[in-house]
């Protein structure tokens, strides 16, 4: 499409389109429209590409970039299959471990987590402690 013909519609979104100002600011709506549509237009692309076994150098070249650069603007990222599980038992319980869900409250603390059970749990100990020093 030539510059002109973006311009012209430019022209027709604008709110008053005899305004300079109001054109401008039409045409960089257009330009962004028109960037998310060629970004949109590589990522297929490239997807097809890879999908018929082009390497990610062969890619990059086409590109004018490296193939890390390449790589690392169309691949989508790894995620380890233990990943999720890894992050679930960090955000475990310190003391007894229960990993976090809907029904488990945690209470978050510098150096770890204690879930709501291990909290009454404690409190007891406390009292009992607490009742015997009395005694």
């Amino acid at each position: 499409m030539e510059p002109s013909e973006l311009l012209a519609r430019a022209r027709s979104r604008a709110a008053n389109p005899s305004d300079p100002l109001d054109t401008l600011a039409a045409a960089r709506l257009l330009s962004e429209e028109l960037n998310r549509d060629a970004d949109a237009l590589l990522d297929l692309a490239v997807h097809d590409a890879r999908a018929a076994g082009t390497s990610w150098t062969a890619i990059g070249d086409r590109l004018g970039v490296s193939k890390q650069a390449a790589r690392k603007r169309f691949a989508k990222p790894f995620k380890h299959p233990f990943a999720a599980r890894r992050t679930r038992r960090e955000a475990a319980c310190s003391f007894c471990r229960k990993p976090p869900g809907p029904r488990v409250h945690m209470v978050h603390g510098e150096a770890g987590r204690i879930c709501a059970d291990c909290v009454a749990l404690a409190g007891e100990i406390v009292a009992d402690l607490k009742a015997k020093s009395r005694n």
